[in-house]
């Protein structure tokens, strides 16, 4: 019996360590943050965050390959896209299962949110971008689909990347 016991005691104590393992706790609270790999985890859970001041929040979904090209100011990106409105996840705007959208990066071609999101990704990366109207379609909002001073969430992966010509 006390073989047994010793023996249960024991199997109780390393399930508990796993478990504390597993969880660390974060340093922005206490809120337990879990440190199982990756692959252990739900599909589309954001790996890091970060929040500008303007109110962009810009989250790592995926990482493509570490050494593919970087989106940067000036470059001619290509993209898929889901657009939600934050406030009831309604989808306004995709590209998925049609050609890639394509744009000059950091040059106003697109809504700020974007220009800002989408610098430094990497081909192959998925990012979650939540953007504040004055980073979005502001007080007039984009016809019938994004009402005027909408939050937008967009999920975006860069397709490819082509650096402008030195010169142009």
């Amino acid at each position: 019996k006390k073989k047994k016991k010793k023996k249960k005691k024991k199997k109780n104590q390393e399930s508990e360590g796993r478990a504390s393992k597993e969880q660390t706790v974060s340093a922005s609270g206490n809120k337990a943050v879990s440190a199982v790999p990756e692959e252990k985890k739900e599909k589309d859970q954001p790996s890091q965050a970060r929040t500008y001041g303007n109110g962009l929040l810009v989250e790592e979904i995926a990482m493509g390959k570490p050494n593919g090209m970087r989106a940067s100011g000036g470059s001619l990106v290509s993209v898929r896209y889901i657009g939600k409105l934050k406030k009831n996840g309604k989808i306004f705007d995709s590209n998925i299962g049609g050609p890639p959208f394509k744009f000059r990066l950091g040059v106003g071609a697109v809504i700020p949110g974007w220009d800002v999101g989408v610098e430094g990704m990497r081909v192959g990366d998925k990012r979650r971008l939540t953007i504040p109207p004055k980073m979005g379609y502001g007080i007039k909002g984009a016809g019938s689909k994004i009402p005027p001073n909408s939050w937008l969430v967009f999920d975006v992966e860069l397709i490819d990347v082509v650096l402008p010509k030195k010169g142009s």
